[in-house]
Order: C-alpha cells, then sequence, then structure tokens
C-alpha cells in the first residue's frame, strides 16, 4: 500500500478517535500525519538517522516506507528524550536488511501527554490502514480483531 494523501486523511480521521482535537476544523492540531502541503511529507531515513529531521520527537507512530512509498512498518515510539533516530539504529540492529529496503520514513504526531497505551492503540489503528509488509504483530485495538500479516511471497 502506497503512503499517499488519501491514506494521510485517512489516518488522520483514525487518529481523531485518540487525540483530542485532531480533525476538529474549529481547533486546528499541530498532530497528526506530518505533511508538506496536502502530501504526506517523506523523509530520507538517512536524514532520521543523522538526525536532520525529526530529530526531538519523543511520541508518534511512525511508518518506515520503500523506495515507492510502500509500507514496510509501522510502529510507535513514546519517551522522555528523542526517540526516533534510536528507534531506527535498533530496528537496523534486529535485522541489517532493513537498511536496504526502509528507506524512507512517515511521521503521525502525537502528544507527549498521549497515555502509553493510547500511543499503542494509535500504532494499531495507523497499523491496520497502512498494512505493513514487515510487521509480524500490531497492538490491540478495541472492539477489532487481532491483526495478521500477509503471507510473504518468497
Amino acid at each position: 500500500m502506497r503512503f499517499d494523501a488519501d491514506l494521510a486523511d485517512h489516518v488522520d480521521r483514525l487518529m481523531s478517535i485518540e487525540v483530542p482535537g485532531l480533525g476538529d476544523p474549529d481547533r486546528p492540531s499541530s498532530y497528526g500525519v506530518v505533511r508538506g502541503w496536502s502530501l504526506p511529507r517523506l523523509v530520507p531515513m538517512a536524514d532520521v538517522l543523522n538526525r536532520k529531521h525529526w530529530a526531538q520527537v519523543r511520541t508518534g507512530v511512525y511508518a518506515a516506507l520503500t523506495d515507492g512509498a510502500f509500507v514496510a512498518y509501522v510502529g510507535s515510539v513514546r519517551r522522555q528524550e528523542a526517540a526516533l533516530a534510536p528507534r531506527m539504529r535498533h530496528h537496523f540492529r534486529m535485522d541489517p536488511r532493513r537498511r536496504e529496503t526502509w528507506t524512507q520514513l512517515a511521521l503521525i504526531e502525537l502528544p507527549d501527554s498521549l497515555e502509553a497505551k493510547a500511543v499503542l492503540r494509535c500504532e494499531g489503528r495507523v497499523g491496520r490502514a497502512l498494512d505493513p509488509l514487515d510487521n509480524e504483530r500490531l497492538p490491540a485495538v478495541p472492539g477489532r480483531r487481532p491483526w495478521l500479516p500477509r503471507a510473504r511471497q518468497g
């Protein structure tokens, strides 16, 4: 699945369940899918690792993307310090092949005050909407069946 403007709008609608004010036209929010104009902002993974982009992000849901903007992985961070670069490095240590395929990152910013359980629900909702290629599991979402990864071609 490609991460495009329509999918970003869908993700923001899903996040409005967990993030107060998100999607309310009378109360603009700085949270949700980070965009450049209307399209989701896709940042080169190298810029995230080198802390050129999103260096101060502590709370959010991220989507690791391939060159074609296909969603490879969905995860979340909620830490007291900057979180994205260390989290990506951890992923690459766990599976070095990911460094070759995870070339871009999209971010759904969340308030640092959001509870840990709510961040995980956001990750679960976003993951179900984006249907990532490399996730083995996603957090539970109330009222939804457990997510099952799609069969790998191979």
